[in-house]
């Protein structure tokens, strides 16, 4: 199999290409946040400075501007609006884009920390989860902040490896990236610095290189507002703004029938009642789209892949015991990266949706991929192509609910597994 590590890679980036890309144009209009995110996109494709404003009124009936997160991934979606046009399949192509991207990044990061084998099971683990899927399909930032912060990790365990400059140095440059897409972003960043730390106090080295991994990423920060300086704006506007996106990311008082936190169903916000509906276990998706198609209907919901969110759990426990027993550092920044995701938000003081569990998804991919590695390693090599296969056909079973392709009302009823889904 390793011999053929390129090719398995190249097959597996064209076939996720082409289920993100299948379609995208659908449905033609705004759908879930696209109300937020796509006259944002467009707005910064015009160059109109109401976009960064906390007071401007909503450009349409039922669409509002999203100043709530920092700009760089919506800059990338009104740059495809500017080379495409205005029309959803130039708003949601670099979400497709980046989503085929993360996964061969997955792969990657997995090949770097755990051989071409882990990496390969990584990468298909990952391209047959329809959470990630969806995710690539809207526009939103979501997918970038993923993909910024497993580039990240790549070039920190790279670096851990190397110790040259020029990795630590890339790490930081996608850590700035993934903050400058969305604040999360800051997750990954405290645990590359956190390992970097270690690394330089193991190798009893001066920590002075450290200062690279908070410099770059804050003026990688600052000019992504580069528009937002151009325009003319103010130091106090920018500090402005971000009083307003501070006081709104701690509201507590909001509520959706599909919000949840990281471990309970919020339906009626986080001071109503609850019921334990954790990410890891995929119990509740979020309802993103219903578009009729003659007799049939287009349905998206961003639901994962469950049968890999429960091998998922399995697997983290795997390397939890294989940590203790092993004491390799790369399971240390592989769990990092699969915690810090989501365990913080427990404790979060606001709604949230499963989709904000994305950011862990390649570092679960990443401890399947182990799991079947080892498996592959043994006797039962074939447990490891069945889990494969059950994983791919799981996949294709839930991709008409997780794509909006159209299928009879009827065969909803059999996709929908738990009732908590609907």
């Amino acid at each position: 199999m390793p011999r053929n590590f390129i090719l398995i890679l190249v097959i597996i980036t064209i076939f996720s290409a082409a289920v993100r890309l299948f379609r995208i144009n659908e449905p033609a209009r705004y759908y879930f946040d696209e109300v937020y995110h796509v006259v944002t996109a467009r707005a910064f494709a015009q160059n109109n400075p109401a976009a960064y404003d906390p007071f401007a009124p909503p450009p349409e009936e039922g669409t509002a501007y999203d100043w709530l997160h920092p700009p760089l991934a919506k800059l990338i979606q009104a740059s495809s609006i500017k080379l495409l046009g205005d029309k959803p399949v130039a708003w949601r192509l670099p979400s497709a884009i980046f989503g085929t991207a993360l996964i061969l990044a997955t792969a990657i990061l997995a090949t770097v920390m755990f051989g071409k084998k882990a990496g390969i099971f990584a990468g298909l683990i990952l391209a047959f989860e329809n959470l990630t899927l969806v995710m690539s399909r809207i526009t939103m930032n979501d997918i970038f902040i993923a993909f910024f912060s497993v580039c990240a990790f790549i070039f920190a365990a790279m670096y851990s490896k190397k110790q040259k400059f020029i990795w630590l140095f890339s790490s930081s440059v996608f850590l700035g990236l993934a903050v400058a897409s969305k604040w999360t972003g800051a997750y990954a960043l405290l645990i590359v610095l956190a390992f970097v730390f270690l690394e330089r106090i193991r190798n009893q080295k001066s920590l002075i290189p450290l200062l690279t991994i908070a410099i770059v990423p804050f003026f990688i920060y600052l000019a992504s507002y580069g528009q937002f300086w151009l325009q003319g704006h103010s130091a106090m506007q920018f500090i402005d703004l971000h009083k307003q996106i501070w006081w709104y990311q701690n509201r507590s008082d909001l509520a959706h029938p599909y919000g949840t936190t990281a471990l309970f169903c919020t339906p009626k916000g986080l001071d109503g009642p609850k019921s334990w509906c954790p990410w890891i276990f995929d119990i509740k998706g979020v309802y993103f789209s219903f578009e009729t198609y003659g007799p049939k209907n287009g349905y998206i919901y961003a639901l994962g892949n469950p049968l890999i969110f429960w091998a998922g759990v399995i697997s983290i426990s795997y390397l939890i015991g294989k940590l203790i027993s092993e004491r390799k550092r790369e399971l240390i920044l592989v769990l990092a990266g699969y915690f810090i995701f989501w365990l913080p938000w427990i404790f979060t003081p606001r709604l949230l949706f499963l989709y904000h569990y994305l950011p862990s998804l390649p570092f679960l991919a990443i401890a399947v991929g182990i799991l079947l590695k080892d498996i592959w390693e043994t006797k039962y090599k074939f447990l490891t192509v069945l889990a494969i296969l059950i994983f791919a056909a799981a996949f294709f079973y839930f991709y008409p609910i997780t794509s909006g392709f159209p299928i009879n009302p009827q065969v909803l009823e059999k996709i929908m597994w738990l009732e908590t889904w609907r």
